[in-house]
């Protein structure tokens, strides 16, 4: 701005000009990035209040006496101590912030009966370095006096010149504003159900990679992470996940449902909606959603669905209600909308993918698409490219429905164009099985299904980073399909988007598949130890029962997958059809009854499949061998 004051100052047409008269303008001009900086105590006091002021002399006491000496002060001379100064020695925190002053403010009128701060009606000021400067603080607060934390308000700076350093993603495309510098940001939650469990922190700080799998997400809360507090306008924007909520539906203490809207202020740019679609979380597996919906808009919140959170003095702009979240989810006039189903019961991020944080829990954001050509990955780290069923509704004309097809007997996305399986039974990262669904006559419903039984339809390059192209198949054709499968009659009954309605259709279509799966693979085996001169046991089969349990076993992944009636039945569905496909390239297809029993194969019925399989394999011709 100087050597442009200068430029102007000197040019011939304008050098009369008195310099006052040409800062005006400039400052006219330039308004938004020419001020009086403001510190980090300065604007932390005007959010919060001068609560917030920390005392350098106590500072310096502090850094001189040993580590753990607390000072206590009285503030309002009533004979009780209600603020805390410490040098903050929890070994949780990183070295690279140390040491931490920290000042509670007691808000509640108990510090005197137990000597420290809490978290429920407490403010706690952080301090890094101890060097004067406010750099992150939580409010906790109780709002129904029963002296736990039923709101929880972080508050935080971010400087896009230390990004890496303080783990803090300082702007982004939805971010209202930037101003040159610091920007400063607020992150509320509230606990509905009251299980008395927020955000938890280190160095007084969320930081994913280190505080998710510490922090709650379990029961009904909500939160917005995060907003933006445009300190020059006094206003408190939402922006990013302006809204992210857990329900419980059945009141058992575990979340059925995840529901994020992202986006800015009331308009809502993507959703993600997740299920625990069986309802089996719970113990040690607090988390275990089974697919989510992935929709794109904008769309618009509705005002009267919408609220403004009280934060102090301030009040933020308006955010939708927790009790409406899924409603105005499910009415969203959405531009396009992405099944991802949990096929093998692991909704962890991918170790390959997702390198920072290898830990493998089932993620409590619910279930994470991964991007492909149709559609962007909304959040991160995704639940990776395999053993996931993508769909996609392109236009969204189906609403967020369902329907049950008995061709492949799963719940599948009304009005879903294609869809697709990346099969990786062994989790070495290379395909081994691909299968394709399409809906060809734009009617809603898949008609069609393309079996890829050995993998070799995209390609088995082992590049985990590559999007392997899913329309390869166009360019190759159908030969490279084992098994192609097209319906004419393909209406089904749409099922609403309604969680107790699809559970108990997945549940029992589950406890179904499963039995009548094992009754046909047991029977196709028992023909191909007649047709083959040399049976052997599949390899996905083998590895089902003798390997997968040593997968991740310190963290005991494959034996959950092996033991989960998901994962059985994902496994059953792979060891089927590659036992199915063998069978075929017997000469099995020379019996008579072989093209009934394929198009009952090919139509879902595997009751009558696995009768006829049955009759074929007891009965005997006049040489007594085994049809």
């Amino acid at each position: 701005m100087r050597n442009l004051m200068d430029k102007i100052c000197t040019n011939e047409d304008i050098y009369m000009i008195p310099r006052s008269i040409i800062l005006s303008i400039l400052l006219f001009i330039f308004g938004n990035t020419i001020s009086v900086a403001q510190t980090n105590n300065e604007i932390f006091s005007k959010l919060l209040g001068v609560e917030v002021q920390t005392d350098k002399n106590i500072i310096a006491q502090l850094l001189k006496t040993d580590p753990g000496k607390k000072i206590f002060v009285d503030s309002d001379n009533d004979g009780k101590n209600d603020i805390l100064y410490m040098i903050d020695t929890d070994k949780r925190h990183e070295d690279k912030f140390k040491p931490i002053f920290v000042k509670i403010v007691d808000e509640d009128g108990d510090m005197y009966l137990t000597g420290e701060g809490d978290l429920d009606s407490d403010l706690h000021i952080a301090d890094w370095h101890a060097d004067g400067t406010v750099d992150r603080i939580i409010d906790y607060v109780d709002l129904d006096n029963d002296n736990d934390q039923d709101e929880q308000i972080q508050y935080f700076w971010s400087d896009s010149t230390v990004t890496s350093y303080y783990r803090r993603v300082w702007y982004s495309p939805d971010q209202p504003k930037v101003y040159p510098g610091k920007n400063y940001f607020v992150c509320w939650a509230l606990d509905i159900s009251d299980d008395n469990r927020l955000w938890w922190h280190i160095n007084y700080d969320y930081v994913q990679t280190l505080s998710q799998w510490n922090s709650d997400y379990n029961g009904d809360e909500t939160h917005v992470n995060k907003f933006f507090y445009d300190y020059r306008e006094d206003k408190i924007l939402p922006f990013g996940e302006i809204k992210f909520s857990f329900y419980d539906l059945d009141n058992d203490k575990y979340s059925e449902a995840a529901v994020r809207f992202g986006g800015k202020a009331l308009t809502v740019d993507n959703l993600r909606y997740s299920y625990d679609i069986d309802n089996d979380a719970g113990g040690t597996n607090v988390h275990d959603y089974d697919f989510s919906i992935t929709c794109l808009g904008p769309i618009a919140i509705p005002r009267e669905k919408s609220f403004r959170v009280k934060i102090r003095n301030h009040t933020t702009e308006p955010v939708v209600q927790w009790e409406h979240m899924r409603e105005v989810a499910k009415s969203g006039k959405w531009k396009k909308a992405h099944l991802t189903w949990d096929e093998n019961d692991n909704n962890i991020a991918d170790p390959v993918l997702c390198r920072r944080d290898s830990v493998c829990n089932e993620r409590w954001e619910g279930v994470l698409n991964h991007q492909s050509e149709f559609i962007k990955r909304v959040g991160g780290p995704s639940c990776g490219f395999y053993n996931k069923r993508n769909e996609i509704d392109m236009d969204y004309s189906g609403e967020m429905q369902f329907y049950y097809s008995p061709v492949d007997q799963r719940l599948h996305l009304y009005g879903a164009e294609v869809g697709w399986i990346k099969v990786d039974y062994n989790y070495d990262h290379r395909i081994d099985m691909f299968i394709w669904m399409e809906d060809t006559d734009k009617d809603g419903f898949f008609d069609t299904w393309k079996y890829d039984v050995n993998g070799d339809c995209l390609g088995n390059e082992h590049d985990t980073l590559r999007y392997n192209s899913i329309w390869k198949y166009e360019v190759e054709g159908d030969e490279l399909y084992e098994r192609v499968v097209h319906i004419e009659n393909d209406d089904m009954q749409i099922i609403p988007f309604d969680y107790w309605i699809l559970h108990d259709h997945y549940v029992s279509s589950l406890s179904r598949v499963t039995y009548t799966n094992q009754i046909i693979i047991n029977r196709i085996k028992k023909l191909l130890r007649n047709y083959e001169k040399n049976f052997e046991i599949d390899s996905v089969e083998d590895y089902f029962y003798s390997s997968l349990v040593y997968y991740r076993k310190d963290y005991h992944i494959g034996e959950k997958i092996k033991n989960s009636n998901e994962g059985t039945r994902y496994y059953q569905d792979i060891i089927r059809e590659r036992y199915w496909q063998r069978l075929t390239e017997t000469d099995f297809v020379q019996n008579s009854n072989y093209k009934e029993i394929a198009d009952s194969y090919n139509e879902g019925n595997f009751k009558k499949t696995s009768g006829l399989l049955k009759t074929k394999s007891e009965s005997k011709n006049e040489e007594g061998k085994i049809l």
